[in-house]
């Protein structure tokens, strides 16, 4: 059993412009929840995040691998993560999104460009490869203009 929601997406900026003018229209979102532990414990980055969305957009900020949070989520929820590793402690957690998005993941020391905006290491496609034995599908799209790639194509 789990809770289903309709689109989580990793994206390591978190809430940006790319989000809130591009995927909080194009879905419809009401409540946007930040599942990330550095956000969590950090009362400005939160602050920052609650200034920068629509007035009329929710915002909750949780801890990956709490299960709590997760029940009861509207299933116009988008729930963003930084990282895969994240996105499968939330899925372990028992959410369940219909999609399933891959944003940006960008340039650090240790990954591997595979797109502009894809950067990976091999954590990142443990993860990845964790989540699709889970049944899931992820693709990457990095605005709802792109054209969706499976991830399973990627890897």
């Amino acid at each position: 059993m789990g809770t289903s929601i309709r689109f989580l997406r990793i994206d390591d900026r978190l809430v940006h412009g790319q989000v809130i003018v591009g995927w909080v229209p194009h879905l419809a979102t009401r409540a946007i929840i930040v599942a990330n532990d550095r956000v969590f414990s950090d009362s400005m980055r939160q602050e920052m995040m609650r200034l920068s969305i629509p007035h009329d957009v929710e915002i909750q900020f949780h801890q990956p691998q709490q299960t709590t949070w997760v029940e009861g989520l509207p299933m116009e929820s988008l729930v963003l993560v930084s990282s895969p590793k994240d996105a499968l402690a939330c899925i372990q957690a028992g959410l369940l999104p219909e999609t399933f998005n891959v944003g940006g993941m960008h340039a650090k020391p240790g990954k591997i460009e595979i797109f502009e905006a894809l950067h990976l290491d091999d954590g990142d496609r443990a993860s990845f490869e964790a989540i699709i034995s889970s049944g899931l599908k992820p693709i990457f799209q990095p605005t709802p203009q792109n054209e969706p790639v499976p991830m399973e194509d990627i890897l």
